[in-house]
Order: C-alpha cells, then sequence, then structure tokens
C-alpha cells in the first residue's frame, strides 16, 4: 500500500533490540538489586537469577524472576549476618540438570585474635533449593610453635624488690600462656650473661623454680653481648630444647642504656632471622636507644613503664602480641595464602566442578580454586600462576571456553604490574597449567576486570576473547574505558580491535557474549558503561564479525533514559543467551542499580530492490531542437523483495515502514528525465509505503524534453530506502542494516551504426599557429587554427583538450567552417588553468564532418615564459578508435615585446664649436645620451658608440664613455690599426623595465690643417665648416626580445648626433687700411689735376660775385670733399663711384662753374 506523510520520523540509534515495549523487574536501589544477572532454565521454567548483594544490611540475597509471572521472588540468604555480599557472583550450570552456584567473597572470621577473610558458596539443586555450600580457600586456625626468650635486666641500678618484680612478671606471662604451643627461656644479664632457665627446662617444669632462685647479679649493662649470648646459647642451639623452625621472639626487660657497643651487628642478624624483639623499657632511660634495639614496627614493639610495679599493667597488651605470634605465620614478613583469600568473587561451572576466583590469596596475588563434590566432602585444586605479582588480584573475572576439545580458563588480575592481566589456563588431564598471558596497555586501566568468550558461529569453539579495561583513559579524543579483542587459536592470542565509546562512563565494565540478533548466524556482544551519563548508563550492541570478531561500529546505543527514566548504572550487568518470551528471538536482561530490566529483539527483516525500465532503450526519433515540448520517454518500475532474517514465531507484526527515494540523473548538474510532465525540474520523487513479506513493484513514467542535448550518455536513475518509524504500534519488524539500501540503473539511449551495431569513431585531429611567434604582452593575441574530422562512425560525447601553459587563457573558440558545428568551452575543467576542455557538437559528432575553428588566447605577460611555448590539443570521445591522430605537439618560438630607445640628451651636450686660427683648441666635448626601457620587463642590452675619423680640419681625441647611474659598466675603447676612427662597446647590463640610465662621452676636439691661412690677407672674411658625426648603438637579443613602437623616431635604437665645428678667417686690416691710404692719395692727385685743367684756381673770389639772390642757389660743398674718407685714411673704389652717383642723383640740373676753356 502506498503511504503519503508530510514529516515522517526516522528512527535514531535503534537497531532491534526493543526499547519501546521493555519488561522491568524491581527491586531496591539500597539492596543493589540487578548487580548481577543470569538467564537460566529450571524445571522447564525459564528465569531470571537476579543478585542483590547489599540485601539485609550487606548480607545479600538471590531472587528467581520469571518472565510468564513478572514477578520476582528470594531465593536464599545465608542465614548469617557475618557473611556479606551474598549474590555478588552466581554461576548457572548449562547441563541437562540444572544447578546454580551463587557465593559470598567475605566470611570473615577470628583465629586467637586474628581477623580471617575468606568466602562462602551455597549451590542449589534444579527446584532452586539450597543443597549445600563450601568454602574453598578457608583459612583454618592454627597454632605454631614459638620459642620466646626472656632477657630481665640484672645490673646494679635495680633494687632487689624491683628484680622481685621483675621474675613474677615472667612468671604470670608464662602462666598465662601455658595452654599455647609457646615454649620459654630465660636470661638474665649485666657485666655477665646467665642462662636462668632454658626451653628443656620449661617443658619439663623445672622452669619456675629456677627463676624464683635466681640471684640479682649487680653488675652493668651490657645489652649486645646479652643478645649475641641468647642466639648463640638458646635460640639456635637445638640442645637447649629450641626448635630451629619455630617463630623465635625476645622480649628485653630493661632500666638502663646498653653500655655496650654491638660489635658483633646482632641486631642485624637478628633481622635476617625474623626474630621479632619486645622492649620494654622502665624508669629514666631513653626511649630513642631502646627503640632500636626493637624489630619492625619499631614504635609499636617498645613498652615504657616508669617503674616496676607497672609490670602488671603491660602483662596483657604484651601477652596479646605474643599470643599473636603463634596464631600468624610468618606474620612479620611471610606471604598469606588464604588468610584473606575472598573466594567466591567470580564463580563458573567446569563440567561437573565449580571454579571461584580467590582475590586475595598469596597476599592479594590471586588464584583460582577448582571445587569437586558438595557439602563437607568437596575438594578444591588451586589454580594459579606463579609469575603473577603480589596485588594483582587474579581471579577478579573468570570465564570459560573451549577449542580443538581443550578447556580453557581465562581469568582477569586488573592489578597486575598497576596495567592489568589477562591468564590463560589449560587442562591438561587433571591440571590447569599457565599457557600464554596478555598484558594491559596503560597503568590503572584495569585491564581484565570484565571478560567473556565469542563463539562467534557456535560450534562450540571459542573464537574470540573479549577483555574490558573500564578504567582506560583516552584524552584525544576523550574516552573512559576500552573493550579489547582477541583472536583465539591454539598458539596464541591476536589482537583484532580496541573499542572506546564514553566519555566519562567506565565503558567495558560488564560484557555479555548474545545469541545471534540479527539472523546472520554470528554470536554478537553487549557492552555496558554503566556510570555514563551522569551514572544513568548505557549499553552497546555489536554485531559479530568473522574477521574482527565484532563490527568496530555500534549497532544501537541504549541509554537508561530510552527504556526507564530514573535508573541508575544501567549496564552494570547483562546477559543475553536465551529467548524468554518464546517468539524464537534473543532476549536480553540488562541489570541497573534497584532494577533489572528484559529488552525483546524485534524480527529483522532483509530488503532488496531491483530497477527495471520499458522499452530497453530510448529512441531518438522523438528528439529535435529547438522546441520545448515534453513525452513520456519509458517507464521506470521498481520491485522491492522481502525476507526475513531472523526466525520468529508467534504473531508478530513484520511489516515495514519504509521510505523510498529516487533520482533521475543523479550524476549530472542538470537533469534531463523528470517524473511530473508539468514540471522539468522534478527529478526527485519521494514516497512513504508499508511492505509485507514477499515482492512489491511499482512503476513510474519518467519524461524528457524533445530538445534534449545529451542524448548519448545514459540516464542513471538512484533508488534508496530507508525505515521510518510510522505505524510503530502495528510494526514491530526492523530493517536489516546490511540490507543494500541504494541502487542504481542506467538507461541508455539508442544507437545507429554502421557495422555490427558497434559505432566506431575515427577521429583525426590537427592544428597549427597562424603567428610566427607568440609575442608577450600584456592581452596580446595568439590565435591557433585546430582541425578536427570525423571519417568513421558517429561519434558520442566528443571534445577537444587544449593543453596550454598557464601564461595562455582562452578567449574564445570558434566554429570557422562549417558553423553548425556546435562547441562548448570551460565547463568541463573544475576551475583548471592550463587545459579547456571543448565539448564538440553534443552528444553527436556525425560521420565525415570535418571542422575548423579558430581559437584565440591572450598572453599574461606576467608568467614566466620559455624560449618556446608548447602546446598540445587532443581529441577524445567515448567511442574513438583512432588513439594515434588525436593528439598533437607543437611550439612555437616566444618573443617578449619590449619598448627601448636611445636618443640624446640636448641640453647637457655640446653640438657646436667655433675655431679660429688663434683659437684652435683643443676644446671640450661632452654627449649625453639617454636609454630608455618604457616596457614592462627588463632585459641585458649593450651599447656600441661609433666616433668619425678625422675631417679635413679637425680631429676629435676621445676621453672617456661611461654609465652616469653605474660607473661599474665597462666601456671599452677600440681603434683600428690606421688610427683615424674608433668606437666604444659597453658590456652588457641588466636594463629594468620602467627605467632609464645616462651614458656621457667625453672628448676633446682640435684644429688641423690651416697653415695656408696663417699668411694669406684678404679683404673678405673666410669661413670654413666641418662635422664630426657620432653614432650611439644600442644592441639586444632580437630573438628573444621583439621591439614594439616608440612613436619618438624610425629607429629607437640608433643615435645619430653631428656636432657642427666653424673655422672662421676674419678679413686682413692691414691690407684694408693700406690700400685705401694709397688709393685715397691718387684719387687726390687726379682730383688737382682735373682742377687745374677745369680753371678752378682761376675762378673769382667771394667778394667778385654780386649780392645774394632769391633766384640763385649756393652751391653746396662739394662732395668730392668726404671727410670719413679721410678720417678713414681712404675709400675703396665701389664706394667713391658710388657717392659720385649720389651727387649726381642729387643735383641732375646743376650747371657746373664758369671755367677757362
Amino acid at each position: 500500500m502506498w503511504v503519503s506523510l508530510t514529516s515522517p520520523a526516522s528512527l535514531s540509534e535503534a537497531f532491534n533490540i526493543d526499547t519501546e515495549h521493555p519488561l522491568r523487574f524491581n527491586g531496591t536501589a539500597e539492596d543493589f538489586f540487578g548487580y548481577s544477572v543470569y538467564q537460566s532454565e529450571f524445571e522447564n521454567r525459564k528465569q531470571i537469577i537476579v543478585g542483590a548483594p547489599l540485601k539485609r544490611n550487606s548480607t545479600g540475597e538471590i531472587y528467581s524472576c520469571t518472565v510468564d509471572l513478572l514477578s520476582c521472588r528470594p531465593l536464599h540468604w545465608p542465614g548469617s549476618e557475618s557473611v556479606r555480599f551474598f549474590g555478588m557472583s552466581t554461576a548457572v550450570s548449562s547441563a541437562a540438570v540444572g544447578r546454580l552456584t551463587s557465593c559470598s567473597p567475605y566470611l570473615p572470621h577470628d583465629c586467637d585474635g586474628n581477623s580471617y577473610l575468606n568466602g562462602i558458596c551455597y549451590q542449589f539443586n534444579s527446584s532452586l533449593q539450597a543443597v549445600s555450600n563450601f568454602t574453598s580457600a578457608y583459612q583454618e586456625c592454627t597454632k605454631r610453635e614459638v620459642n620466646l626468650v626472656f632477657l630481665f635486666d640484672g645490673s646494679s641500678s635495680m633494687k632487689a624488690h624491683e628484680f622481685e618484680m621483675n621474675k613474677h612478671f615472667i612468671k604470670d606471662v608464662m602462666k598465662k600462656l601455658s595452654n599455647s604451643s609457646i615454649k620459654f627461656a630465660a636470661v638474665q644479664f649485666s657485666k655477665e650473661i646467665r642462662t636462668v632457665f632454658d626451653f628443656n627446662d620449661y617443658q619439663n617444669g623445672s622452669a619456675e623454680e629456677k627463676l624464683m632462685k635466681e640471684k640479682h647479679m649487680k653488675f652493668l649493662t651490657n645489652t649486645h653481648k646479652a643478645i649475641d649470648y641468647v642466639l648463640t646459647n638458646l635460640l639456635n642451639d637445638a640442645s637447649s630444647g629450641a626448635d630451629l623452625n619455630a617463630q623465635k621472639a625476645l622480649v628485653i626487660i630493661t632500666d638502663g642504656e646498653p653500655s655496650d657497643n654491638d660489635d658483633k651487628n646482632v641486631l642485624s642478624r637478628c633481622d635476617e632471622q625474623n626474630i621479632l624483639r619486645y622492649i620494654i623499657g622502665v624508669g629514666h632511660v631513653s626511649l630513642h636507644t631502646l627503640t632500636q634495639l626493637a624489630s619492625e614496627p619499631k614504635k609499636n614493639n617498645t613498652f615504657y613503664i616508669e617503674n616496676y610495679s607497672g609490670l602488671e599493667g603491660l602483662l596483657d597488651n604484651l601477652q596479646k602480641k605474643i599470643y599473636n605470634i603463634e596464631g600468624s605465620k610468618d606474620t612479620h614478613s611471610k606471604d598469606r595464602p588464604k588468610e584473606l583469600s575472598q573466594s567466591g568473587f567470580s564463580v563458573l561451572y567446569h563440567k561437573d566442578s565449580v571454579i571461584v576466583g580467590s582475590v586475595g590469596s598469596n597476599d592479594w596475588s590471586g588464584s583460582l580454586y577448582e571445587v569437586t563434590g558438595s557439602g563437607s566432602g568437596f575438594k578444591e585444586t588451586e589454580i594459579k600462576d606463579p609469575s603473577v605479582s603480589k596485588d594483582s588480584y587474579m581471579g577478579y573475572s573468570a570465564v570459560l571456553g573451549m577449542r580443538g576439545g581443550v578447556s580453557l580458563l581465562f581469568s582477569g588480575a586488573p592489578r597486575a604490574e598497576h596495567m592489568g592481566l589477562v591468564t590463560l589456563f589449560t587442562k591438561s588431564e587433571s591440571t590447569w597449567k599457565v599457557m600464554w598471558n596478555i598484558t594491559g596497555e596503560q597503568i590503572g586501566s584495569y585491564f581484565g576486570a570484565s571478560l567473556s568468550v565469542l563463539d562467534l558461529d557456535s560450534d562450540g569453539e571459542s573464537d574470540f576473547l573479549l577483555v574490558g579495561a573500564p578504567l582506560f583513559y583516552q584524552s584525544q579524543p576523550r574516552a573512559e574505558g576500552r573493550l579489547y579483542v582477541y583472536a583465539v587459536s591454539e598458539e596464541n592470542f591476536q589482537k583484532t580491535l580496541n573499542v572506546s565509546e564514553s566519555n566519562t562512563g567506565r565503558f567495558a565494565a560488564s560484557l555479555a557474549s548474545l545469541k545471534d540478533l540479527n539472523g546472520d548466524g554470528l554470536s554478537d556482544v553487549a557492552v555496558g558503561a554503566p556510570l555514563e551519563n551522569e551514572g544513568e548508563g548505557v549499553v552497546y550492541i555489536y554485531l559479530g564479525d568473522r574477521t574482527h570478531g565484532i563490527n568496530p561500529d555500534h549497532a544501537q546505543r541504549i541509554p537508561a533514559r530510552s527504556v526507564l527514566p530514573g535508573l541508575q548504572q544501567f549496564g552494570v550487568s547483562l546477559s543475553g543467551q536465551m529467548d524468554m518470551s518464546d517468539d524464537n528471538l534473543t532476549d536480553v536482561v540488562i541489570g541497573a542499580q534497584g532494577r533489572i530490566v528484559l529488552l525483546k529483539a524485534r524480527p529483522v527483516m532483509s530488503v532488496s530492490v531491483q530497477l527495471s525500465f520499458s522499452p530497453n532503450e530510448i529512441s531518438l526519433i522523438d528528439f529535435e531542437c529547438p522546441g520545448d515540448k515534453v513525452f513520456n520517454a519509458f517507464n521506470l518500475t521498481s520491485c522491492l523483495t522481502v525476507n526475513e532474517r531472523t526466525r520468529s514465531s508467534g504473531s508478530l507484526k513484520k511489516n515495514l515502514n519504509v521510505s523510498l527515494n529516487l533520482n533521475v540523473d543523479v550524476m549530472r548538474g542538470i537533469n534531463r528525465g523528470f517524473f511530473v510532465q508539468s514540471d522539468s525540474s522534478s527529478r526527485t520523487l519521494q514516497k512513504f509505503i508499508l511492505l509485507d513479506s514477499g515482492i512489491s513493484c511499482f512503476s513510474f513514467p519518467i519524461f524528457m524534453k524533445h530538445c534534449t542535448a545529451d542524448t548519448v550518455s545514459p540516464l542513471k536513475i538512484q533508488i534508496n530506502f530507508s525505515q521510518t518509524k510510522m505505524f510503530s504500534e502495528s510494526s514491530m519488524a526492523i530493517l536489516d542494516i546490511h540490507s543494500r539500501t541504494e541502487e542504481y540503473v542506467e538507461v541508455p539511449f539508442q544507437r545507429n551504426c554502421n557495422s555490427n551495431n558497434s559505432c566506431v569513431a575515427d577521429l583525426k585531429m590537427n592544428f597549427s599557429f597562424t603567428n610566427d611567434t607568440l609575442l608577450v604582452m600584456n592581452l596580446a593575441p595568439l590565435t591557433v587554427l585546430v582541425s578536427l574530422a570525423n571519417p568513421g562512425d558517429d561519434s558520442f560525447n566528443t571534445s577537444i583538450v587544449l593543453h596550454y601553459p598557464e601564461g595562455l587563457s582562452l578567449s574564445k573558440f570558434d566554429t570557422v567552417k562549417p558553423s553548425r558545428t556546435r562547441s562548448s568551452c570551460g565547463d568541463r575543467d573544475s576551475g583548471a588553468t592550463n587545459r579547456t576542455t571543448c565539448s564538440i557538437n553534443l552528444p553527436v559528432y556525425r560521420s565525415g564532418t570535418t571542422t575548423q575553428f579558430l581559437a584565440t588566447f591572450h598572453v599574461k605577460q606576467d608568467y614566466d615564459w620559455a624560449d618556446r611555448m608548447e602546446m598540445m590539443i587532443t581529441a577524445n570521445s567515448d567511442n574513438n578508435g583512432n588513439i594515434s591522430d588525436t593528439v598533437v605537439r607543437r611550439s612555437i618560438p616566444v618573443q617578449f615585446a619590449v619598448d627601448l630607445a636611445i636618443s640624446l640628451v640636448a641640453e647637457d651636450s655640446v653640438k657646436n664649436l667655433n675655431f679660429s686660427l688663434e683659437d684652435r683648441g683643443p676644446k671640450p666635448l661632452n654627449i649625453t645620451y639617454k636609454v630608455e626601457n618604457l616596457s614592462f620587463k627588463g632585459l641585458p642590452v649593450s651599447l656600441k658608440l661609433i666616433l668619425p675619423c678625422e675631417t679635413t680640419y679637425g680631429i676629435l681625441t676621445p676621453q672617456t664613455f661611461s654609465m652616469q647611474e653605474n660607473s661599474s659598466v665597462p666601456c671599452k675603447f677600440t681603434k683600428p690599426q690606421d688610427g683615424h676612427c674608433g668606437k666604444f662597446e659597453c658590456g652588457q647590463f641588466d636594463l629594468q623595465k620602467s627605467s632609464e640610465v645616462h651614458f656621457t662621452l667625453t672628448a676633446h676636439a682640435a684644429l688641423q690643417n690651416v697653415k695656408q691661412y696663417e699668411s694669406k690677407h684678404s679683404f673678405h672674411e673666410f669661413r670654413e665648416d666641418f662635422v664630426f658625426d657620432i653614432s650611439a648603438e644600442l644592441h639586444f637579443n632580437r630573438s628573444r626580445y621583439n621591439q614594439t613602437s616608440t612613436g619618438l623616431k624610425d629607429d629607437p635604437h640608433k643615435s645619430q648626433t653631428t656636432v657642427r665645428a666653424e673655422f672662421v678667417v676674419p678679413p686682413s686690416k692691414m691690407l684694408i687700411v693700406g690700400t685705401g691710404a694709397g688709393g685715397g692719395f691718387i684719387l687726390l692727385i687726379i682730383i688737382l689735376i682735373l682742377l687745374v685743367k677745369c680753371g678752378f684756381f682761376k675762378r673769382k673770389r667771394p667778394e667778385d660775385f654780386p649780392s645774394e639772390d632769391e633766384n640763385v642757389t649756393a652751391v653746396e660743398d662739394s662732395p668730392l670733399m668726404n671727410t670719413n674718407a679721410k678720417e678713414n685714411g681712404g675709400v675703396s673704389e665701389n664706394d667713391s663711384t658710388e657717392k659720385e652717383n649720389k651727387v649726381t642723383k642729387t643735383n641732375p640740373s646743376s650747371e657746373s662753374p664758369n671755367t677757362e676753356e
């Protein structure tokens, strides 16, 4: 049936242990009802045996609880208040006739003032009636012989009546202990030492008479000498009646400090022989000195009285100490094998015998005892590991197994060497022998406090050993308690797993092997953490695993509060080997403080799912672009098969409430198929169903759009399911956690191929660069022409992958021809920066198609480019059969775009020079050049300066040529052999990006070859120009760097500089003056001759002329009388003619004066 819900609830950490319907059996927390629990069957009635060790003022009691009556009845209590903690351990026999043994590890009894602590176990028949008891490892009261010597002071410091009091004190002690096994002797010491009576005298009855007749010696106090005397002549001398194997004791009574030294080390000898020494100091005596004479504990064995009358009050105290010597075996330092055995701390059955743990045996080393028989006729055999140290608590836990027909006895000693220990005993004939030991990993972890064996496949062979270390501490991640799993074999143990769960909770304080819970045929395990959740407790369920024993992850976590609020120490005890409710499913009994809980198992159902579709492929006939119409592409069918893994019986409902989830195109970002015809985004579908046993099938139509780009890749459909908590009242079944809850199916598209329905494409790919070089400048273009041909069958999911350096970025990938071929780039590269995948004509690149593409790249100038750039382009498809023509590699030279220029710095340079005969030089010449790098990249450059040869009138002598910013750049001057011209060559230097440097030429220019002008006189000025052509050239690696236009000049790498020189010879002053003077004199003579011929000198005088008249114009002075000429010392011919012409023009009509003819 179908059921739709809006907000389903999911199962939390539950598996098949039902925590919703527990059966509770109540006791009281004060009695600790539930401290131990055991499932059993007696007289065909299934029962739970429960221990309450604190019942009846900690005497203890055990109970029998029945599931059918939901009640508990008390079975037995010891009936003696001296017995404590009965029910702390219990064992149930697995024999056909049920037997039960329950123990108390606390049975105290006194022996002549000594307190012993043993244990007692009670045995019950199949009717659960107590029939007998036994006390294994029980220490009987025994007496052992003691040889005691009284060494009393007879020095002169003692008065006569005090000496008598001394003797009466000794007599009273002997009288009170006359019925003991103690033999006495007495020695008086002073300066000398004398035996008063020996052990023979005491035994024949003459000791008292000799004592009372003893005379007072009255000398010094030689105590050490006296002790040596006692050792030699009494305690270690059999002739004195001493028993050399008896416990030795010495009572020293003195009122003074020793007057001698311990030269013979008598005190050390006493310690070596374990001689107990009691010191009684009387009067004014140094207790510190006397205390050194006593045995350990020295203060407890030293007594002080003010005078000898105090001996009477000391009698009882000393008597008790002496008496205790008799009742203890090597009390001072020997082991106590059974005195504090506390047998019954653990108990188990082995065939017809009972094995009990005795943690206190052998000074708490611990051991086990195997008990056979019953009542007063029982026999016991100690089982111990001699290598276990004291205070180990062997027997704290014990468990039995079987391997290859050999019985295996495992016993835990959680305090062994502070690390913990587990010992394996095997029984050969009638003797248990130590086979192997396992040591814990951490101090104080209590490794071995809990044990369990796991018969994984229930074949009677023990496969794994489980060891709990409830105090193990782990800091990261924080955890308290650890479970260790060991594989058991005939040869050794092999650790397979360790598990920690609880933060603080004593995880693994209790362990129990469980009968198969989930129907996989393997035994499972319950682990208790009784203090987790602030003392409430948690139980963990682990399923069996053939390799590791158990699965490392728990299948179910059961906190106390999920079962019953208010529980404390839930999980302190566990049992789970029986079906208590007659449904053929294992039930688990869990103990808590004051209650026990029975949790039933649920049926476990296995579910498998199968997906199918119809038709068996998606037809291509319905796909056509463009268009948005939708059609039913195929129908999907899911069939779920439900089977029970467990073998439950009865009327349990086994329906499963399942949430079913379907997803179309599960691996794609954009789905092609969908469930709802009107909603193309409906790629998922969720349904809630109630499954019955058997097969249930459901169908779903799948829709697609007519215009779907990818009609090659199959549609991948996923189905997964999980159990929900719906209908919990009607269904008890649980989904098997091992069920495969997820399945996939791929629905293919129809394919049309030429041969045998097997499409094989034949892709052929090639490419070429349209550029000769790769020019590195920001966003510079690089174009690649790519050709792809497919002469074979249709190619599916075709792609071209361009592999290139990260210094390139693909900006366009255009189809050149034919234009109908589609491409899509960059959506399949996951952010890669050195490749681009271009899908070609998805989904099918048709047979016989040839396409050219133009790929345009942008060049990144900040990339670290090599000398050549290599590019690889590959062609791929799902069905390409040609792999030889689909990978092409090509390379292209790399050039960097640079912007270099060299130019003259005019303001810092001399370009014009003037020379004359008087100033022939040499004159300084400075030329400065600027070298600029306007590009983004620095590069190495060099500079050459070519100087001119000598000119006709000038010579250039170079001095230096150097860089202003870095004088270390070498510039070398070389001359040709003729010596007329030369050049500077500056070595290579690094010209950084966006920088400029300056080079300066210093030289001298001088005038030459002008001797012909030194004696030459001329009326005119002589000028002669000549030039020095200087060429500066910038050089760099033109195969690696490419000059870009600067806009400065045609050739930015060359600067041609012309220095103009002018030679000037002025006109000769002497020539001009001489010629002027001579010419003027000749002209004067000519003028005079002319004047004479003209009768100038015959003219009238002024007074002979008439008076002034307005019509008569006076004739000016003759311009021939040129005062300037006189001043200049003469005029040139040209000048005279010029002035005559001026005169003529001034007076064109004037008449010459009258003259004689």
